[in-house]
């Protein structure tokens, strides 16, 4: 049931944007009574931020002993987000911005955990070793992600060759140099 008003939200506000997400529409998309909703869910925020829990949940990184690997799974795991229906809303949600609390619901509930966990692994790398102590890794999360999204944005087209340039060039940027 949840799975079905959880859909129907992330379609409506990939398709409609934040606006669209109401407890009426998500009722007339799932197929779900809104008293159902009503009782799950106090209002079309809290659909939103359940939604929003489930997607976070979703696609993690399963660390390894490479920083590199993990940096590659990261980037493909961030694709799979965008590409699924809920990556599309999420982000239109965030460039449509019309909500700042559908925004910052977005931010706290999904992305930051997610950069959290990025940035956590690349100080691992830092401690073994593989990324330069004086990296800025917190930039370094940022460039990825936005690697990801302005490709999205301009072409939707991830061939794994454009994945290992841009581990190529965090590698480049980031790695312990041995002079």
């Amino acid at each position: 049931m949840d799975r079905k008003i959880h859909q129907a939200a992330m379609e409506l506000l990939r398709a409609h944007g934040p606006a669209a997400v109401t407890v009426e529409a998500v009722a007339a998309a799932s197929g779900v009574a809104r008293t159902t909703i009503y009782r799950r869910h106090r209002d079309s925020d809290a659909v939103l931020e359940s939604a929003l829990k489930e997607i976070a949940a979703s696609n993690l990184l399963q660390p390894s002993d490479d920083v590199w690997a993990d940096m590659r799974q990261a980037v493909q795991l961030l694709i799979t987000t965008f590409q699924e229906n809920q990556g599309v809303g999420v982000f239109l949600g965030l460039i449509t911005g019309g909500d700042p609390d559908l925004v910052e619901l977005i931010r706290e509930k999904l992305l930051r955990p997610r950069m959290e966990l990025g940035i956590a692994r690349m100080r691992a790398g830092v401690a073994a070793g593989q990324i330069r102590a004086d990296a800025d890794v917190e930039t370094a999360a940022d460039l990825v992600l936005g690697a990801v999204a302005a490709r999205f944005a301009h072409s939707g087209n991830f061939d794994e060759e454009w994945i290992d340039s841009i581990v190529a060039l965090m590698r480049q940027a980031l790695e312990v140099r041995e002079d």
